[in-house]
This record gives C-alpha cells, structure tokens and sequence, in this order.
C-alpha cells in the first residue's frame, strides 16, 4: 500500500464535474507538448461559477523530466491578474512526461492551494494524452471527472 490512496468518490460528498472548454485544453496540451521532455505547468483560473477563463503557461524553473517548480515572479503576476479580474483559481496543471497520469508522492505533498484541483497529463504516448483531475488536501487524493465541450 501507498503512502495515498485515490478515491474515485467519497460518500457524502457533492461531486461536481470540471468542464473546461476544447481551446483552453488545447492550450494547456501545447504547452505541455512544447515542455516534452520536461514537465511543463500552470494554472487555469475561472469564474465564482466555476467557469475556466483562462489558462496562465508558467516556466518550470527546475526544468526536470521528474519535477516542477513554477517560475516565483510569472506565478505571482499571474495570481495577482487572477484578483485583478475578480477570477479564482481553479486548477493547476502539470505533465508527467513518461506517465503516470496520478499525483506522484511529490505532488501530494506540495499540494499547496487545497481549494485548486490538481490537473496532471501524461505524455507517455504523445499523440494520445491521458488527462486526469484530482482534489488533493491533507493527503487525500480524490479524483474528479472532467468534461470537454
């Protein structure tokens, strides 16, 4: 057994789906196609319903195949564009490159901002990406379904 366990649903709990619209995922695919081989990331933020607005690309500033950082100055001006426009942060979003498409231990544990989902892509087949979204807060990984339209 792993130090986390990823629940698919959790009894008593209201579970809402993530719809991000097919140019906003594209956006985020590109970037992270454009990272190959490291792990790229950023954020998307989204309106008080819950709607993506945008997706922010941010520099890995570790420039890993196996880890992330973002870049301190691009995160802090994309978080203070956010507040400028009254927007929330919905999601943060990574690549694995060589797979999986679950949170690492890593991930769990630097699992900063619990309100944001955690969107993780694997480019372990690059013409196919596999994009999973997780609520990760106090070590529990709970996944989300997600909706393209």
């Amino acid at each position: 057994m792993g130090l986390f366990t990823i629940l698919r649903s959790v009894p008593g709990t209201f579970t809402t789906m993530f719809v991000i619209e097919r140019p906003f995922l594209n956006q985020i695919l590109n970037h992270l196609q454009d990272c190959y081989p490291e792990e790229g990331c950023g954020l998307v933020a989204g309106d008080e319903m819950g709607r993506v607005t945008a997706v922010y690309p941010i520099e890995n500033s570790l420039r890993s195949p196996t880890a992330f950082q973002m870049n301190p100055q691009q995160q802090l001006q994309t978080m203070l564009a956010l507040e400028a426009n009254g927007w929330q942060l919905l999601a943060i979003y990574h690549s694995h490159p060589h797979g999986p498409e679950t949170p690492s231990v890593t991930d769990v544990q630097q699992a900063y901002y619990p309100d944001a989902l955690s969107m993780i892509v694997s480019l372990a087949n690059q013409v196919t990406p596999t994009v999973r979204l997780f609520q990760i807060a106090k070590s529990i990984v709970i996944e989300k379904k997600i909706k393209v339209v």
